[in-house]
């Protein structure tokens, strides 16, 4: 379509949207945009309004018109659901003639807004593709506390993590609004493995970001990054068990690594002058080590103490350049957290003052 065609279409939309303003029940001139609007592929309003024109030929008895007119409307919502489909992070390495028999024969599933489509604890090997509308990932902390993780939209995959480790669903997933999903049973996602194993290396990789995206948001700055910047974080991430008693990082000891801690307990320890180990702090969940490479007051980038683990610990670990590379997509963020290496260092240097 040539720029002079596509501007007179779009002369001719805003004729006739003045016309069904002027005449809301004539079903001519709403037909007539929804013509319009499929030429210059703006497929979604379109389908908006065939849903309008639907119930506004059945109200005026013309039955046939309204068939033909939902008809329609379902072929757009299929055109749309396939490209969600194929749009899948990971499916693209699938062959065509798997996706094109998966999203034939596999089951859908509709989700009304405000109703659950898979709840923490259950036991199930499905994996979920959403195809539209949007979910919420509600996950559950120690205390049974509920924390928003995360907002599914149409493209994205859920349940992956139940099927690969064969644990039971970690989280509630509720629909914020209607939504469409397809449904793959694990037997089927298995043999898509067996056939191109970059599959499953593609959906680990996937499950893995995802994982240290969740994790991220136990810091009170990180929880506040947009979601595109958590994601390219997330995918720099090393997720790290530590065992109890190991000495994470030694004072003196050049700082080049940005760990988050995940869970676990975590001391900074030094020596007093009587040679005893004094806790100068506990660390808790959610907490940086290393953001005093951050702070410009201090050219020397060293830790100022012991850092040990008393008890096992997850945590996520980036190199110090990648952390700061992406962290200062984001000035306000950078800020922050130059801020906090700031406080923490000024708490420190007045905590070892008065107990050593």
């Amino acid at each position: 379509m040539t720029s002079e065609q596509k501007q007179a279409l779009q002369h001719r939309l805003a004729m006739y949207e003045q016309l069904c303003s002027l005449y809301p029940r004539d079903p001519e001139y709403l037909q007539k945009k929804v013509e319009i609007l499929l030429q210059l592929q703006n497929n979604v309003e379109a389908e908006l309004l065939l849903d309008k024109l639907y119930h506004l030929l059945l109200n005026q008895g013309q039955q046939q018109r309204a068939e033909e007119t939902k008809s329609i409307r379902q072929h757009l919502s299929l055109q749309e659901h396939q490209e969600h489909f194929y749009s899948t992070p990971f499916l693209h390495l699938a062959s065509r003639s798997f996706m094109g028999k998966a999203f034939r024969t596999h089951k859908r599933i509709e989700v009304k807004m405000g109703e659950y489509l898979i709840r923490y604890g259950e036991q199930d090997e499905q994996m979920f593709i959403v195809l539209s509308g949007e979910l919420a990932v509600w996950s559950h902390d120690a205390q049974g506390e509920k924390n928003l993780e995360h907002v599914l939209r149409a493209g994205e995959v859920i349940g992956e993590l139940a099927f690969l480790d064969g644990t039971p669903r970690n989280a509630d997933v509720l629909a914020c609004e209607d939504a469409l999903l397809l449904a793959i049973p694990g037997k089927d996602v298995l043999k898509l493995f067996l056939e191109n194993p970059k599959v499953e290396q593609a959906l680990v990789q996937e499950a893995n970001t995802r994982k240290i995206i969740v994790a991220l948001k136990k810091n009170k700055h990180l929880k506040r990054a947009p979601e595109h910047l958590q994601r390219i974080l997330a995918k720099q991430g090393e997720w790290l068990e530590i065992a109890a008693l190991t000495r994470l990082h030694q004072s003196g000891e050049n700082i080049q690594y940005v760990d988050l801690i995940c869970s676990g307990a975590v001391r900074i320890l030094t020596e007093n002058k009587h040679g005893e180990s004094v806790v100068l702090e506990s660390l808790k969940e959610g907490a940086l080590i290393g953001l005093d490479v951050l702070n410009v007051r201090v050219n020397n980038h060293t830790y100022m103490a012991d850092i040990v683990c008393m008890q096992s610990t997850t945590l996520i670990r980036f190199t110090t350049t990648k952390f700061n590379d992406i962290i200062e997509h984001n000035p306000r963020l950078h800020q922050a957290l130059i801020a906090q290496a700031q406080t923490n260092q000024d708490s420190f240097l007045h905590t070892i003052q008065s107990q050593v």
